[in-house]
């Protein structure tokens, strides 16, 4: 009886520890795919104010990636608010590249507007939540 003790005992503690290095993986991917929008959007925002049509062009298209891996991340966890923010954030990156002057102005001031959004519930400083 008590060896059958053991092994269920293992057996759940292994079963936890499985679930923990998944979970790590999907937060460090997580991590990059948000690295990966955060330096989009800043070069995007330098090609807008250098006017640098192929640059706005690239870096849009770099920024809307990102943030679309980022909705099926929240989708995944059931998190619509930030899956709405997030898409709204892919959306503002891609209307960046197709828009004139004041609409890539709007486009930014938008795209900034779901950062905080999401930040908000979702980031303590620099830690997740």
């Amino acid at each position: 009886m008590p060896m059958r003790r053991v092994s269920i005992l293992f057996s759940v503690f292994a079963l936890c520890a499985v679930g923990l290095v998944a979970q790590n993986a999907d937060l460090a991917q997580y991590q990059t795919w948000m690295k990966a929008g955060a330096a989009a959007n800043g070069a995007l925002r330098a090609a807008v104010t250098a006017k640098d049509a192929a640059a706005i062009k690239e870096n849009s298209v770099k920024a809307a990636d990102a943030f679309d891996a980022i909705a099926k991340y929240w989708a995944d966890k059931g998190k619509a608010d930030a899956q709405k923010f997030s898409e709204d954030a892919r959306d503002a990156a891609k209307a960046v590249a197709s828009a004139d002057e004041a609409g890539q102005t709007a486009a930014l001031g938008k795209l900034a507007g779901t950062c905080r959004g999401c930040h908000t519930p979702y980031r303590n400083g620099s830690d997740f939540k």
